[in-house]
């Protein structure tokens, strides 16, 4: 099996120990900030409870694939209900009536309680009750961003496993690995989310939806014939060769769609023209052309093309 999780070694090599000896605590609680991997490691250890293969999680048996899908029969979520700030106490006597029912398929009951720091005294107490007590095949998973906000009472009866964030080195390689994001923006979001991962990529999701805007904007303004428009989109571009070779891949990307959804039909021609262009002028960032005359070349030709 391998481990979900880039960096943690202590506690990775504690987790996978005790799955390669079928032993899953009674109740575990995972603390860690917003992108650090909680959900990751508590699917991952829930995958492992209801597997049915030999070595835990196997990832190919029917408890694994139906966990993956979210649509596990033993496996339950409990969260702060919709407009709620907070799980209440009724949801989790509720939980506490459907842990002492058999499972379904599985050996195994899973019950993750994600935001379980939001629980107040009452609903603490409420699940004290059955964590004190529980039904032998039942497994439960507390979330949380810190257990400061829980009962000592409640603690002392989960195995506490706390997360923290990788060194830049392996997270860079694990985004790279995973994702088409250049080197220097990986860098720069690892940088800003001090190598959360999860943060990482929100920053960098964040930033492609916006060179996305920025081509569909760009496009649109070369269509209309604003130049000044088209300039605008691309003025911040010229410090970063980088961002700019991103602009080029994205915009190629733009019109290529556009094109095969045939949006701008009448256009068809002078689009094929342009992504012609595209071609060419991006063939020009591997020499030391300054990125301003670039931008500038390419609003002009756009300028041409789409006065056909």
């Amino acid at each position: 099996m391998s481990f979900p999780l880039v960096g943690n070694l202590k506690l990775r090599d504690a987790v996978l120990n005790a799955l390669s000896q079928k032993h899953i605590p009674h109740a575990i609680l995972i603390e860690g900030e917003i992108g650090s991997g909680r959900h990751t490691l508590a699917n991952f250890i829930a995958r492992a409870a209801v597997c049915e293969g030999d070595k835990i999680p196997c990832e190919s048996c029917r408890g694994c694939e139906l966990q993956k899908s979210g649509n596990h029969p033993d496996i339950t979520v409990v969260a702060p209900e919709e407009n709620k700030k907070s799980i209440a106490v009724a949801q989790i006597r509720e939980l506490r009536e459907d842990a002492f029912i058999k499972p379904h398929t599985a050996e195994h009951k899973v019950f993750i309680i994600d935001f379980a720091d939001t629980m107040n005294e009452q609903s603490q107490n409420a699940l004290l009750k059955v964590l004190e007590e529980p039904p032998q095949a039942v497994k439960f998973i507390l979330i949380a961003e810190s257990k400061s906000s829980l009962l000592p009472t409640v603690i002392s009866r989960c195995l506490c496993l706390t997360l923290s964030a990788p060194d830049s080195e392996s997270a860079a390689e694990y985004i790279k690995a995973t994702h088409d994001y250049s080197e220097e923006d990986v860098a720069s979001a690892l940088h800003s989310s001090q190598n959360n991962i999860g943060k990482a990529l929100g920053l960098l999701a964040n930033e492609e939806n916006a060179q996305d805007e920025a081509c569909e904007l760009f496009l649109d303004c070369a269509l209309r014939g604003d130049s000044w428009g088209c300039f605008t989109c691309v003025s911040k571009l010229e410090k970063s060769r980088n961002e700019a070779a991103a602009f080029f891949k994205k915009m190629k990307i733009t019109v290529a769609r556009h094109l095969r959804e045939n949006i701008y039909g009448e256009k068809a021609k002078a689009l094929s023209l342009f992504y012609s262009e595209l071609c060419d002028l991006e063939k020009s960032l591997i020499t030391n052309i300054n990125l301003g005359l670039l931008f500038s070349a390419l609003i002009s030709r756009s300028s041409e093309i789409f006065k056909q």
